[in-house]
C-alpha cells in the first residue's frame, strides 16, 4: 500500500464480497425502497429501546451480508463497525453476539467509508483475510442524541436534517489481483473465447465483476465556523470541497 498525500492506493485491491442494507419504514416508503434488503416497519424492531432498535438493525444486516457470502462468522477475523451514539453502543452490542475482534468508529456520515478503509488498510497489511463493515443510524436516536428527545415535543427547523433509520454491512476479502494499467478485450484459450476484465486484466471466467477497493482519500478537518447544530450539511461541505480540489493521481502501471 502506497500513501500518496492522504491518498491510500491499495497494491492488492482488497473486494467487497458481499453487502446488504436494512432500513425503517420511512427509507422503505422512498425511490431506493426496491433495493433494499429488509425493511423493518417497526421503529423499535421488536425491542424495548430506540437505542436497541438501531443495534439490532445493524445484527440484521451483519447477518444477512455473511448469509450472502456463504460465511459465518468464524470465517471474519476483523469487524470494523460504528454508529451515532456515545461509545458506539450500537455496533458495540449488535457485534457482541458474533464474537469476532472489533473495532468501533466514530465518523459520523463517513462512518461506512472510513471502516472499509481502515479494514482495507488491515487486509491490505496481511493481517486479516476477510472482514465485516458495517454502519447504523436511527432517527429517534439520532434526535436524543444530539437535539432533543422526541418526547420534547421541539418544532424542527428548515434547516434541519433527518437521519436515516437503517444499517449497512458487507464483507471485505483479501484481493487477488494488483493495480495495473486496464486491459479490454477477448483471449482465446482451448478454441474458447474469454472477455478480459476492463479493470483488472484478468480473464473473466468464473464470476460477474467484483468491486473493488483500488484507493481512498482521508480528508482534513475544515472548520467555517457553523454554530447551527441543525445544519449538518453546511459544516460538513467545506471539508468536502476542499478535500476534492486535489486530484487523486498515480501511476497505475507500477
Amino acid at each position: 500500500m502506497r500513501n500518496n498525500d492522504g491518498n491510500l492506493i491499495f497494491e492488492h485491491a482488497p473486494r467487497i464480497l458481499s453487502y446488504a442494507s436494512v432500513v425503517g419504514k420511512k427509507e422503505g416508503e422512498g425511490p431506493l425502497r426496491d433495493h433494499f434488503d429488509r425493511i423493518i416497519h417497526d421503529s423499535y424492531a421488536g425491542k424495548d429501546t430506540f437505542e436497541q432498535a438501531e443495534s439490532e438493525l445493524m445484527n440484521i444486516a451483519v447477518r444477512i451480508a455473511l448469509n450472502k457470502g456463504n460465511h459465518t462468522r468464524h470465517d471474519i477475523d476483523i469487524a470494523c463497525c460504528g454508529d451515532l451514539l456515545n461509545q458506539c453502543v450500537a455496533s458495540s452490542f449488535a457485534m457482541r453476539s458474533y464474537a469476532i475482534p472489533y473495532a468501533g468508529v466514530y465518523g459520523a456520515c463517513s462512518t461506512m467509508a472510513l471502516s472499509m478503509i481502515l479494514s482495507a488498510t488491515v487486509i491490505e497489511s496481511g493481517a486479516a483475510k476477510r472482514a465485516v463493515c458495517a454502519a447504523s443510524s436511527h432517527y429517534c436516536t439520532a434526535e436524543r442524541q444530539y437535539r432533543f428527545p422526541l418526547e420534547y415535543g421541539s418544532q424542527r427547523p428548515p434547516t434541519a436534517q433527518w437521519t436515516v433509520t437503517g444499517s449497512g454491512a458487507c464483507i471485505l476479502e483479501q484481493g487477488n489481483c494488483h493495480n495495473r494499467p486496464k486491459k479490454s478485450g477477448t483471449v482465446k484459450k482451448n478454441n474458447l473465447s474469454y472477455t478480459l476484465d476492463d479493470v483488472h486484466g484478468e480473464e473473466n471466467t468464473q464470476q460477474p465483476k467484483t468491486p473493488y477497493l483500488h484507493a481512498a482519500r482521508l480528508g482534513r478537518i475544515t472548520d467555517f465556523q457553523i454554530t447551527d447544530q441543525n445544519n449538518m450539511g453546511a459544516a460538513m461541505a467545506p471539508a468536502v470541497v476542499k478535500s476534492g480540489t486535489k486530484k487523486l493521481k498515480y501511476d497505475r502501471s507500477k
